[in-house]
């Protein structure tokens, strides 16, 4: 048998060679790709905050004591886009839409944006109304940049939105985001995160990033530290969140809030639910999503419990991602955490060149599969990252480039493809060839 397959080879040496220069070409395609899969870059985990005890006084709550006037967080009554935790960022010259509830146009309506600097009217340009909710588009009558609460005034009704319109010149390169995560308001085991976190926030004010993301934890649910001084138990969900939403107000920039399981996952301890407290405040109209655009580049964000998404809801993210012109909009997936491998499913059926999260409790930056992870440790444990977006390809952090080029390119053939096209088939032609010239040798 050694002796007839000795022979077979060689007569057959051109066939063999061929078979042998076309399985070390796919070795080394299949090996590339493996590298490259694996390159992670890690960073050490930051130190934690032990020696701070909470003791704020219950003042924080006192929602009369914001530094420049009495608007804290609403619920989402008239106004339900854009919100707090959903704003808009547009140019100079550019129109929005407002969702809203209003079932028919009252006789006398007043919309504008407003800040310490300016009022500016708004027009509307278009109204859509029907079965609820319904909407207006409409466009400022002067542009001036700066951040503005929207506020509605009317015969019938009146609502306002705090911070959830931003006006700029032009969305443009290079430009900043702060990513944000886990508040924990208002204290997390004997941690006092109302101070810690009012400090840094503060801070990241002086920042100059064009808007911020959240990933979640806002608030902390069973906090023990602070208790209703009623029924000894841990303040409200809705009073939590309240204070985390108006603390986000002091930061003077658009943040983009997703929630996390402390938001979300319901407790007994606590006098009322999470869930659907974040949803009169938070929640979307249709789906628990945050999407928008900052010059060519998509963000797309989701809340989520400890049980994941709904299908719906994973459906529409990734309906989203797939339909982006990789071309023309690189995108950014920011969520509290990889619920059901419900991030990492959406990774590997779309391109996604940065993604977001916090919940771990501590930082860390990889890259896998030529996407940059970031994990955001707790703004009470001085976590917060700013990023610069430097064109439509790359953004930078802590002076590292990361360039997405390749992820823009047409898709990479798979290892199975390579090894069809590079072993298989030739595999295969060169036994029909060899057959041919067995029989011919006959």
């Amino acid at each position: 048998m050694r002796k007839k397959l000795l022979a077979m080879l060689s007569k057959n040496r051109t066939s063999v060679f061929l078979i042998f220069i076309l399985f070390s070409i796919n070795l080394f395609v299949f090996s590339s790709q493996i590298t490259s899969s694996k390159t992670m870059v890690t960073f050490n985990e930051l130190p934690s905050v032990t020696s701070l005890n909470a003791s704020s006084p219950i003042e924080y709550f006192n929602e009369t004591k914001h530094p420049r006037y009495d608007l804290v967080a609403r619920p989402l009554d008239v106004i339900l886009e854009p919100h707090k935790g959903n704003p808009i960022i547009i140019e100079y010259g550019e129109n929005f839409t407002i969702t809203h509830n209003i079932s028919s146009i009252p006789p006398i309506l007043n919309i504008y944006l407003v800040n310490e600097e300016n009022i500016i009217e708004l027009e509307i340009l278009d109204s859509y109304i029907g079965i609820a909710p319904v909407s207006f588009r409409v466009k400022p009558a002067v542009y001036a940049e700066g951040l503005y609460d929207l506020q509605l005034n009317s015969t019938s009704v009146t609502d306002y939105q705090t911070h959830c319109v931003k006006i700029v010149e032009k969305k443009e390169y290079p430009f900043k985001f702060v990513h944000i995560s886990d508040c924990h308001f208002p204290s997390y085991t004997d941690i006092n995160t109302t101070d810690i976190n009012l400090r840094n926030i503060a801070e990241i004010r002086d920042s100059g990033a064009d808007f911020a993301i959240f990933t979640g934890d806002l608030i902390e649910g069973p906090a023990w530290e602070f208790v209703n001084p009623v029924d000894d138990k841990p303040l409200a969900a809705e009073i939590q969140l309240r204070l985390g939403l108006w603390a986000l107000d002091l930061l003077e920039m658009p943040v983009f809030i997703i929630g996390g399981n402390h938001d979300l996952d319901e407790t007994s301890v606590l006098s009322d639910n999470p869930e659907e407290v974040w949803k009169r405040y938070l929640g979307s109209s249709i789906y628990p999503i945050v999407y928008f655009f900052y010059a060519n580049w998509s963000f797309i964000g989701y809340s989520a419990t400890n049980e994941g998404i709904s299908d719906s809801a994973f459906a529409f993210v990734d309906g989203v991602l797939d339909a982006g012109d990789r071309n023309e909009f690189p995108s950014v997936l920011f969520y509290h955490s990889d619920y059901k491998n419900q991030a990492s499913n959406l990774r590997s059926r779309n391109k996604i060149e940065v993604m977001l999260f916090g919940h771990e409790h501590h930082e860390e930056l990889f890259v896998q599969d030529l996407t940059l992870y970031h994990c955001e440790a707790p703004l009470f444990n001085n976590g917060s990252s700013i990023f610069t977006v430097l064109n439509k390809t790359s953004l930078s952090l802590d002076d590292i480039i990361y360039d997405f080029t390749v992820l823009l390119q047409p898709t990479v053939e798979s290892s199975f493809s390579n090894y069809l096209f590079f072993g298989i088939i030739p595999l295969f032609v060169s036994c029909i060839l060899y057959r041919k010239k067995k029989i011919a040798n006959l």
